[in-house]
Parts: structure tokens; sequence; C-alpha cells
């Protein structure tokens, strides 16, 4: 298995980070949402975009494989105020290292982050595409009902 990093992000994985997201949903969730409606949520995820993003995020973090940046996560508290509930966003990895385990590393990583910090949840709003992946991780549907929000999102949640 190849040596992966996880760190912090630093405003220089920026770029990086862009590509990795945007080239996701332009070559992966496509497939689920169409490439239209992909390439305008695509529009939210430039390099400044990001910048913004991320100053609202309790944490963002990298993998990098012999300096290159490969995917990431970020970590991001409840919006209603809940202080033991922590959101999911901006989970990608780059589409040439699917299937490496990179994603579950980084998953891992924020879970051990979230316990450190007292979070009893963590909900992801997944993708089409992605909810598989999450359900191997032990994430459940919310309500265990398996459909999709007004966003295109399958729900889901993990008891920490």
């Amino acid at each position: 298995m190849k040596s992966i990093v996880i760190r912090e992000y630093q405003d220089s994985d920026l770029k990086e980070i862009s590509n990795i997201v945007v080239r996701n949903m332009l070559e992966i969730n496509s497939k689920d949402y169409g490439l239209s409606e992909m390439k305008l949520r695509a529009q939210e995820f430039n390099e400044k975009k990001l910048a913004e993003k991320f100053k609202y995020r309790k944490k963002v973090w990298v993998a990098i494989i012999n300096d290159e940046v490969v995917g990431t996560v970020g970590l991001e508290a409840d919006w209603d105020g809940t202080k033991d509930t922590y959101w999911v966003l901006t989970m990608f990895v780059k589409p040439e290292y699917h299937g490496e385990k990179i994603g579950a590393r980084l998953m891992k990583h924020l879970e051990e982050y979230a316990k450190e910090i007292q979070a009893k949840k963590i909900i992801v709003p997944a993708s089409i595409t992605g909810n598989g992946f999450y359900y191997k991780l032990g994430y459940k549907y919310r309500d265990n009902k398996k459909e999709l929000d007004d966003g295109g999102h399958y729900m889901m949640e993990k008891t920490l």
C-alpha cells in the first residue's frame, strides 16, 4: 500500500483540492446527476469559493502521496447549533485513486478527531455515487429511509 500522509489543508492546497472536486463532479457524479447539473455545481468549488467555505469548517484535511494531494475531507459544526453533531463536507479523492482506501483513511481520521472533540453524531449528505461507500463505513440512512433529499443526496449518519 502506498504511504499516505493526512494533514490539515493549507491555502497552497486549494488549487489541487478544487481540481479533485471538479474532476469528481464532472467525471464521476455526472453519471448520476447529469453533466449540465454537475457543471453548475462545480462552479461553487473554485479556489476562491473553497477558501471562503473552509473558513467556516471546523477542520479540513488532505491526503498526500509523494507530495501530491490525492484527497480531501472537511468537518463542519451543525448549523442549528447542536454541539455534538458535525457534518462531513467536501469528501473527494482523485478519480485515479478511487478504490485504494484513501477515502476510508480520510474518514477514519475525521472520525477520530470528531471523537476527540466529543462529537456524538456525524452526518453526511451522500451523493448517489458515494452512499455505498459511507454505508460500508457504518453510516446508516437517516430514519432508516434510503431516499434522496431535494438536493439529490442521501442523508446518512453515524453515532460515534
